[in-house]
């Protein structure tokens, strides 16, 4: 936030009659991007930018559009987002954190599952993961991105297992972009198949089997799973 703003003088807030609302600084380019921890190459991703292709990628825009503006914290309703590398999963994603933080004014989290891991695996070396796994158990809305990417090992594989738990159990909204099929029952799914057309094929990998069983269950009720077909768009 802009501490020399004209209108708020910092506070990020300005008088309005009947009360306050958030001023226009609090959403600047620069410091929307590093409130809510998006990495610096999907700094320009919005909802408003996304380029459908095909009628997977339009429905998953659609419903990003949907769960942003229906975005209730009390709910605990997240989205997932299922397909190929490349597709724009991570796209929309961060464009839902920032359109619910600037339209409702309610902050998320994002966190590139590896390196999650990585930095929570550091801190239980140095003791220091109480404040650190407090913020992930209980921020109102976090992205998990690239969720089952890597092999894990057990207790990887429990750390994710207990944060989904925990936020499955206590109504916490999570975002989950994955290149992971959940269960490949999907395949036998005609409304899928439809939807994404045949020359278009699912991830063959599951999370199943990355996860086990009862994480990609709590999963399936805890966000509404949108699947998307398509190129791989960073190979231009």
């Amino acid at each position: 936030m802009d501490t020399s703003c004209p209108l708020c003088s910092g506070t990020g807030f300005v008088k309005k009659e009947g009360g306050v609302e958030f001023c226009s600084c609090r959403f600047s380019h620069e410091d929307i991007n590093r409130t809510l921890k998006i990495p610096k190459r999907f700094w320009d991703a919005e909802l408003e930018n996304y380029k459908f292709e095909n009628p997977s990628e339009t429905l998953a825009y659609t419903e990003a559009l949907n769960f942003s503006a229906n975005f209730d914290p009390k709910e605990g309703k997240g989205i997932t987002f299922v397909g190929e590398p490349g597709v724009g999963k991570t796209h929309l994603a961060v464009g839902i954190l920032k359109k619910i933080y600037r339209e409702k004014g309610i902050k998320g989290l994002f966190f590139d599952t590896k390196d999650l891991i990585y930095r929570l695996k550091s801190l239980i070396e140095e003791r220091k993961t109480n404040r650190a796994i407090k913020v992930i158990l209980n921020y109102p809305l976090i992205v998990l991105d690239d969720l089952g990417s890597e092999r894990l090992s057990d207790w990887q594989r429990e750390l994710i297992a207990y944060i989904i738990s925990y936020r499955y159990n206590n109504l916490k909204s999570t975002i989950i972009t994955t290149n992971f099929s959940l269960t490949g029952e999907e395949k036998k799914d005609k409304r899928i198949r439809k939807l994404l057309g045949q020359e278009i094929e699912l991830p063959k990998a599951l999370l199943e089997e990355r996860l086990g069983a009862s994480t990609v269950s709590r999963i399936y009720q805890m966000t509404n799973v949108v699947y998307i077909g398509g190129r791989d768009r960073r190979r231009v």
